[in-house]
Order: structure tokens, then sequence, then C-alpha cells
């Protein structure tokens, strides 16, 4: 019960956050001036790097949330982090003016890493 309504929590503080993002993304995501992309002022390829890891990051955070906090078995903990890596990736795309292939090849090495680091290391 306890994994079913932190799970409705968290879908409904995602598709609040992609919205708010959603309502004004020339503001929110742009390449220039967005806070969220601040990564940008390194250079394109470093800014591929730097998602890869917040991909890695935050799937890791899933898998403990489950895992640790709500004592969920590792095959949905291992489920849900993934799902929360093809989320957060697919949604940040989603949000984008333009989709490229470069952004689509991290974001698969991202959840690819994540998910190899989560069965093999916890």
């Amino acid at each position: 019960m306890l994994i079913s309504i932190a799970t409705i929590i968290l879908i409904l503080i995602t598709v609040g956050g992609w919205l708010f993002l959603k309502s004004d993304s020339d503001r929110y995501i742009h390449e220039k001036s967005s806070p969220i992309n601040f990564f940008f002022k390194w250079g394109r390829p470093l800014h591929h790097f730097f998602k890869v890891v917040i991909i890695i990051l935050f799937m890791i955070i899933i898998f403990s949330f489950y895992k640790y906090l709500l004592n969920a078995s590792n095959t949905f903990s291992l489920s849900a982090a993934l799902v929360a890596g093809i989320v957060l990736s697919g949604g940040k795309e989603l949000l984008d003016k333009k989709i490229t292939l470069d952004d689509i090849f991290a974001s698969v090495i991202g959840i690819t890493i994540g998910f190899f680091a989560l069965v093999l290391f916890f």
C-alpha cells in the first residue's frame, strides 16, 4: 500500500513538474538562458556528460528510495529506476525545441550505464 501511494505521489510530482516546465518552455528550456541548462557553459560534449551523470544519479536515488526506504523487492526497485530514467530523459527531450541524435544517444547511454550499475553494485 505504501509503495502504491509513494508511486502515485511521484507520478503526480513528475507530471506537475513537466507541465510547469512545458507552460513556458522558452524560459526554462533554452540553451542560452535557461537556469536548468547551465551545463551548456562548458560546451555541448560536457553537457552530454553531465546529462548522463544526472540520469545515473536519478536512477540510483529512485532505486534506493524504493529498495531501502520502502523495502520493495530488487526487481520492483530496478524496474522503477529504469522507468524513472526513461521518463526523465524522455520528458527532457520532449521539452526541447529540436531533438538531436546526440541527445538521444546520451540518454540511452545514461539509462544503460545506470541500469548496469544498479544490477552490478546493488
